[in-house]
């Protein structure tokens, strides 16, 4: 008797264990949010205008993120330019959380960086066809560097890795360095430099081609403007001796791409305002005069550089001689590349 109810406590016992397992391998994964890692592309100084790379991400860095699942060919919205943030602990970080649903087919995100709103962004992530989104940037209004990125995400059962991003620039980067090509007995005093009859407003259509961004050379719906902008105003405070000294403007401007010369009417030009003396006692004689930005040739092969193209540098070095005029080039130079090896900063 006593063997008997032993082994009927030991049947009992494996069935429980069986019937525990069996719960445990039935029960459904809990739900995974979805993540995102956006590299060290992100890393940049904007508050100085400049390429250089930051330490570290800031809290409140954020890029914004459009995103559709596709559920029997159908686009559904997951993201509408949500905002993707650092946190205080150096995730990056979005509410409410979206989570992975496996029964989709696809994912496709695009994600933007630099404004501080989505206010100049139109996508309509639920659109048929490839991901597509509108951007506006007027660089007289607000300076940041705009870039754009893309993901496609094929649905496999249990993959919730974070979703890397590596963002491309949209504008063209534009500096300019004075040298003094004078006698070393004649400085000349910085008043400005300035741009003119450049379009400073304009619409990119920006789609998706899985991983890379498909981003315009040549910007819609662009307009002039008349104006003397951007640039820089010395304020008559520095001079440049003569002999060759060298002044780099302190900032960069992110431009619109385009094209120059293709209006008779708004012609682009550089306008440098400066002043010198021909001599110590004498009074000043104050200079303003400009070059068409499509007369400025390349130092790298003379040729002529008629328009601005998104990811590039363009560093204008202006030569000016007392009586000699300006003389004018251009060194053309892809903005640094800084690829996502090191994912950077994910949601924990």
């Amino acid at each position: 008797m006593p063997n008997r109810i032993i082994r009927i406590a030991a049947a009992l016992a494996c069935y429980s264990l069986i019937w525990g397992c069996s719960m445990q391998l039935d029960r459904p994964a809990e739900p995974e949010a979805i993540g995102f890692s956006a590299g060290q592309s992100l890393l940049r100084e904007d508050a100085t205008k400049s390429d250089l790379l930051k330490d570290d991400f800031l809290e409140d860095d954020c890029f914004f993120v459009y995103a559709s699942k596709t559920i029997s060919s159908s686009h559904r919205t997951v993201f509408r330019g949500d905002a993707v943030s650092v946190d205080g602990s150096n995730h990056w970080d979005y509410a409410p959380h979206r989570f992975w649903d496996f029964s989709s087919e696809r994912y496709d995100f695009l994600a933007f960086s630099g404004p501080s709103t989505s206010s100049t962004i139109s996508c309509n992530p639920a659109a048929e066809g490839a991901l597509s989104a509108l951007v506006s940037y007027d660089p007289v209004d607000a300076q940041y560097d705009l870039m754009a990125a893309c993901k496609r995400r094929i649905v496999t059962s249990g993959q919730t890795d974070p979703v890397d991003l590596l963002f491309y620039h949209m504008l063209s980067a534009v500096s300019v360095t004075i040298i003094n090509d004078s006698p070393a007995a004649v400085p000349i005093t910085l008043n400005s430099y300035k741009f003119q009859n450049l379009c400073t407003q304009g619409t990119a259509p920006v789609s998706q081609n899985d991983d890379t961004p498909v981003i315009p050379g040549v910007w819609n719906d662009m307009s002039y403007n008349t104006n003397l902008v951007l640039g820089h105003d010395f304020g008559g405070n520095v001079i440049v001796n003569g002999g060759g000294a060298r002044v780099p403007s302190p900032k960069t401007d992110l431009m619109i791409p385009q094209e120059f010369g293709l209006s008779l009417t708004y012609i682009p030009r550089l306008v440098l305002d400066y002043s010198y003396k021909e001599a110590p006692d004498a009074e000043p004689t104050r200079v303003v005069t400009g070059i068409r930005l499509e007369e400025i040739k390349a130092v790298a092969d003379d040729q002529y550089i008629v328009k601005w193209l998104p990811g590039v540098r363009y560093t204008y070095e202006v030569h000016i001689r007392m009586g000699g005029g300006l003389r004018v080039s251009v060194t053309v130079a892809p903005w640094e590349e800084i690829h996502a090896e090191t994912p950077g900063v994910t949601i924990k």
